[in-house]
């Protein structure tokens, strides 16, 4: 099971800051469980429920709750007052946006490799392996 990319866009706004990590990987387990570690020692466990449901949290505390409908449309809030509202069309195509302000555009391959671009002008890529776990830097 390959992490989503809205899934790493959720994470890249609530988490904003708390890392300077330079690379990040990630793992979904057959249970749907996702857990992320950066270069700099920091976690984030979470778990989408078959109704859309998403729960992360951050190895500082920090929690993100949020839905994604059966359109794609997503609305995260994290416990430090963050929100997230997102959309992802067919062809892997999403934007995200905050509630400071900031935009995210990403591009999701067939391979499962994805591309973020931020309004502040940075680039993430992420890569994914046949196993599920993907590297992002």
């Amino acid at each position: 099971m390959k992490l989503s990319s809205l899934t790493l866009g959720v994470m890249a706004f609530a988490f904003a800051g708390t890392a300077n990590a330079q690379s990040s990987h990630c793992y979904t387990d057959s249970f749907g469980n996702t857990t992320c570690r950066d270069s700099d020692g920091n976690s984030i466990r979470g778990y989408t429920d078959s109704y859309g449901n998403s729960t992360y949290r951050n190895s500082d505390g920090t929690t993100v709750r949020g839905y994604t409908d059966p359109y794609g449309n997503s609305t995260y809030r994290s416990s430090n007052g963050a929100t997230v509202r997102g959309y992802t069309d067919p062809y892997g195509n999403s934007t995200y946006r905050g509630s400071d302000g900031t935009t995210v555009r990403a591009y999701t391959d067939p391979y499962g490799n994805s591309t973020y671009r931020s309004s502040n002008g940075t680039t993430t890529r992420c890569y994914a392996d046949p196993y599920g776990n993907q590297t992002c830097h």
